[in-house]
């Protein structure tokens, strides 16, 4: 069969499973960014939570078929066991990225905040995180292109993705199957990307930064 004939057939199949894909992956990815940021600003400010950074540094170290397994016995196969471990892999670059971008905002700036009478929230939500923003936007796209890749994985414990496409391939020896499900996560892959490129070079020219 032919990788023409292979679309003429499967066609339905294989765009019902890019758009639960793509859906799973805005799902994860809206999720970690937002708590990614917000995690990494309270470690950032509160000391009393630097004892979290050893953890994760070890969730950083660990494969993502790995914790997708440990996920099992605890929350089942399915959307939400897929999920979680796809949240931990995903904020953990937003978060650090936050807390890097946090500590290095000039303190000349937060300096003059002060003097003309922001609050300390303030600085934070008009100077530190504007300032912080291109790096904040690095973590996220590490984040987002990790996400859209590993999402491919989450097949082995139930979830319809472009995974089962690869895990038909796999199965049945379908050279067809394998080359559409790759090919089309490379190519989402390629596309977010792309986009967080385009959106760091825009914080990158808002801020003041050459791009």
């Amino acid at each position: 069969m032919s990788i023409v004939q292979y679309f003429e057939i499967f066609g339905g199949m294989i765009v019902d499973l890019t758009i639960r894909h793509i859906v799973l992956f805005l799902v994860a990815f809206a999720a970690a960014a937002l708590l990614g940021v917000v995690s990494g600003i309270l470690i950032e400010r509160l000391r009393a939570l630097r004892f979290i950074l050893p953890v994760v540094n070890v969730l950083q170290a660990t494969p993502e078929i790995v914790l997708l397994a440990l996920a099992i016995p605890f929350l089942g196969i399915g959307y939400t066991g897929a999920l979680v471990p796809l949240l931990v892999k995903g904020i953990l670059p937003v978060m650090q990225n936050t807390m890097s971008g946090l500590r290095n905002v000039r303190e000349e700036m937060t300096e003059a905040a002060r003097g003309i009478g922001m609050s300390d929230r303030q600085i934070l939500f008009k100077v530190e995180l504007p300032s912080a923003l291109p790096v904040i936007l690095a973590g996220m796209r590490i984040s987002a292109i990790m996400l859209v890749s590993v999402i491919t994985l989450t097949a082995y414990i139930g979830v319809e993705s472009l995974g089962t496409l690869i895990l038909q391939g796999i199965a049945r020896m379908d050279s067809n199957a394998l080359l559409v499900g790759s090919g089309i996560s490379a190519l989402l892959a390629i596309v977010v990307n792309q986009i967080m490129i385009f959106l760091e070079r825009r914080a990158l020219r808002a801020t003041g930064a050459r791009p």
